[in-house]
């Protein structure tokens, strides 16, 4: 074949090349990149499209799993905004989701400053870290109902040799604070080393410079270290929210929601796999799932804020 020839069959179109196989259609970059998507799109449309379209179909249906369901409506949501056990498991959820997020955030911020620093055994010290994000949720709740107990737990053991009282960690006063304990015993960890790889990853030259200006530690802290680490505290505070609204693994192991420990994600178990008031419990679960979208759409905002992205 001529050179001329060659030239003109290379710029015939891609039709006239003749029919492309499958696998060529596989390992072209232009299609690939949505092929790999595809398990993800069916991940998401199976475990999370599927369960929040049945969420919102039966929160406006009277459906106890013994009758057919029927439409009623919004009367499922004013029965749930008109409770007044909603409101105080409201309170219960926002005084946990509070006082976990600020311990966290001020206990992961000391000890990653901590860690920032070169020590002996610190590798091994901040293995032992990681050790409560390594136990399942559910163990771990119950390794601290056991603990806790009033007439055979460890604590109250140690308190009775050293001459002290015991304390009934499971009464009505004191379960709603320990059960915030176990959840900032947890995630901790979690502040901790997101912190500490943002500590590690700040530039050295501005601090460099503020040392040399000779500006105090605290003003450092303040001025340097708290408004570059801001996108991942507000990050922290995102996801711990998020996880705090559904907070359930701890009250399922201890308290059942009893001893004035009930949040929504209990309300919505108790409500729909206690009373098998299906629809209601759609319905809490649907507020509980807005007021979730609202509180992290603040904090994105607040977050693309920091990062200094104009909205």
């Amino acid at each position: 074949m001529s050179k001329g020839a060659e030239v003109t069959a290379e710029a015939l179109p891609l039709e006239f090349e003749g029919k492309r196989s499958f696998w060529d259609v596989l390992a072209d970059e232009k299609y690939f990149k949505w092929i790999l998507t595809i398990p993800l799109i069916v991940v998401l449309l199976v475990f999370m499209l599927y369960p929040l379209f049945y969420c919102v179909y039966y929160s406006v249906q009277q459906y106890d799993m013994v009758r057919p369901a029927h439409f009623i409506g919004l009367d499922n949501f004013r029965a749930v905004l008109q409770n007044a056990d909603f409101w105080h498991g409201l309170r219960r959820t926002a005084y946990i989701l509070v006082m976990s997020i600020c311990v966290e955030l001020l206990l992961g911020m000391g000890i990653a400053l901590l860690f920032n620093r070169e020590f002996r055994g610190q590798n091994i010290i901040r293995g032992l870290c990681l050790f409560p994000l390594l136990i399942s949720p559910m163990i771990m709740s119950m390794m601290w109902n056991f603990i806790l107990q009033y007439d055979f737990g460890v604590v109250n053991m140690v308190l009775n040799v050293i001459g002290l009282s015991k304390v009934n960690f499971w009464s009505p006063k004191l379960a709603i604070y320990t059960i915030t304990f176990i959840s900032i015993w947890q995630w901790t960890p979690f502040s901790i080393f997101v912190l500490l790889s943002g500590l590690r990853g700040l530039p050295k030259d501005a601090f460099e410079a503020a040392r040399v200006d000779g500006a105090p530690a605290w003003l450092t802290f303040r001025r340097l270290t708290l408004p570059m680490l801001s996108p991942l505290i507000v990050i922290i505070i995102m996801l711990r929210t998020m996880w705090l609204i559904r907070l359930f693994d701890p009250l399922y192991a201890t308290t059942r929601g009893g001893m004035g420990t009930e949040t929504l994600d209990w309300m919505v178990y108790r409500i729909s796999f206690v009373f098998f008031d299906i629809g209601a419990g759609s319905a809490l679960a649907i507020i509980s799932l807005f007021l979730t979208l609202i509180v992290c759409a603040l904090m994105f905002r607040v977050l693309m804020k920091s990062l200094g992205v104009n909205q």
